[in-house]
């Protein structure tokens, strides 16, 4: 009985929203109004802002800020003549390898580029080794599964498309105001990547 009694009350708590919202005209949305491009929702003829890209050549041009921590950052310069990134040609890595970054003053990939975080996992049983690759053995004479992930220095394959992440930067206006900002721990973290050494935190490795 007293089941039924719930049922029948909320019922009728719904009745009442419903009611209320028809009698305050929440009912009566205008479907155009909720388009963020401010046109109807029906309407195909796109109009895109027009937003102008940065034209400064590299190391020339005034960086923005990340958008949060380790966040990708923009990209500062032109990237006429850079991109597309192919399979055989990525010109980014001209000048943000590591090796080549300091002394072009380019800011060097991250460490978090020359890892592999969907690894290969290694089987050692009994001594014998399952699938090729370095193992860290441990002295209990079972399993041992180790998970490789160091690219040996080579920019690991799904981080070789920059502009999967990295865009130029633009002058393009949100849509809706932001008045998100973002709380650097650290001031270095502005300019620099750590996330390698927080990729795991809160996240329970055992």
């Amino acid at each position: 009985m007293k089941k039924i009694t719930k049922i029948a009350l909320s019922i009728a708590a719904v009745g009442l929203i419903v009611a209320g919202c028809a009698a305050s005209g929440g009912g009566d949305i205008n479907p155009d109004s909720l388009s963020l491009r401010k046109a109807p929702l029906h309407d195909e003829n796109l109009k895109l802002q027009k937003i102008s890209y940065t034209k400064a050549a590299p190391g020339s041009a005034k960086t923005f800020e990340r958008s949060y921590v380790n966040a990708p950052p923009l990209i500062p310069h032109s990237v006429k003549g850079l991109v597309p990134i192919t399979k055989g040609n990525n010109a980014c890595l001209g000048c943000h390898m590591p090796s080549v970054a300091p002394s072009v003053h380019a800011t060097p990939i991250p460490k978090s580029h020359f890892t592999n975080f969907r690894p290969v996992k290694i089987v050692v049983k009994n001594g014998k080794l399952i699938k090729e690759g370095k193992v860290v053995a441990k002295p209990n004479g079972g399993a041992n599964e180790v998970f490789e992930n160091s690219t040996g220095g080579k920019l690991y394959a799904g981080r070789y498309n920059c502009t999967q992440c990295h865009v130029p930067q633009s002058n393009a206006k949100p849509l809706v105001k932001n008045t998100f900002k973002p709380d650097y721990t650290s001031p270095k973290l502005q300019k620099k990547s750590d996330l390698l050494n927080v990729i795991n935190q809160g996240v329970n490795t055992d």
